[in-house]
């Protein structure tokens, strides 16, 4: 994660002016006192009371979901020369932002720990009893070594990860794709899985994955959709007394319980009902059939 250590010396100046700071006279003495500056209780509170409009938001975006690129932030783009433009600029020259290496706008390390602590610091509990229970989705949890790995996680924009603390992310895609995505931006992925509580085995992206169950048949009915690879069914013709045949399936849509999509078996069109699948099991092969109007 992009810190103060990554600034000029007179950039580290320039910001010690502006938040009217003592001057330490050499490099290394004035990074520790910006450090002190940003990380102080209080501070980044103070800071955003005063920025120009616009710039509070993009950097509560930036400190909560992660890096993100100037037309992300300002909805227009940028030459990636010289200083961002307003209001960006203003947290910069206060050295609570900083461009990165790849061309993302990231909190430093020292801003983004003054933020928290002021989250943490400000938040009230309520009552018990009116407390509200917050429910999201997340289908894929990602666990960095560290925050600057986790800051660049959660940049690649296939993944659709979201910071929830230091070092764990969690996205609505399939550990699959969020494990495609990243490995296609260059990160580095650990190989091992984690054990699901339903019958269904995850696997790396391209490999064979198998489920038993209406739960687990379900997830992995969406996981097939998503990433456009054909699913073989073990299909009972009516209920689970009927004969079963194997279906090679490639998924077209997913709703109210019924897969629609190209049947290989009968050479056309067909819908399935979930609880008419015995078994599924998506298989490595991309779909050969695009959906029919």
């Amino acid at each position: 994660m992009p810190g103060i250590a990554d600034l000029s010396a007179d950039e580290v100046r320039d910001a010690l002016r502006l938040l009217n700071a003592e001057d330490a006279a050499i490099a290394s003495g004035n990074r520790r006192v910006l450090r002190d500056q940003l990380v102080a209780p209080g501070r980044v509170t103070d800071l955003l009371d005063l920025a120009p409009d616009g710039a509070a938001e993009a950097f509560r975006h930036i400190a909560v979901d992660g890096a993100a690129s100037v037309e992300d932030l300002l909805s227009r783009g940028w030459a990636g020369v010289g200083r961002l433009p307003e209001p960006l600029d203003w947290l910069q020259r206060r050295a609570m932002i900083i461009v990165g290496r790849e061309g993302l706008v990231h909190a430093t390390d020292a801003a983004r720990e003054g933020f928290s602590t002021m989250v943490l610091d400000l938040r009230e509990e309520p009552p018990i009893d009116d407390a509200p229970l917050m429910v999201e989705a997340a289908r894929t949890v990602l666990v960095a070594p560290n925050e600057g790995a986790l800051d660049r996680a959660t940049a690649v924009p296939g993944a659709a990860l979201r910071a929830v603390s230091a070092t764990v992310a969690v996205s609505d895609r399939s550990p699959a794709a969020v494990h495609a995505a990243l490995e296609s931006a260059g990160l580095t992925v650990s190989a091992a899985t984690a054990d699901a509580p339903q019958a269904m085995t995850l696997g790396l992206p391209g490999t064979e994955q198998e489920a038993v169950g209406p739960r687990a048949i379900r997830r992995l009915l969406e996981q097939s959709l998503e990433e456009q690879r054909q699913i073989r069914l073990e299909y009972f013709a009516s209920s689970r007394g009927g004969q079963a045949t194997e279906r090679v399936v490639d998924p077209w849509t997913f709703t109210d319980d019924l897969l629609r999509g190209y049947c290989h078996l009968r050479e056309g069109e067909r819908t399935f009902a979930v609880d008419r699948i015995g078994r599924a099991r998506l298989l490595s092969t991309h779909r050969t059939h695009d959906p029919v109007e």
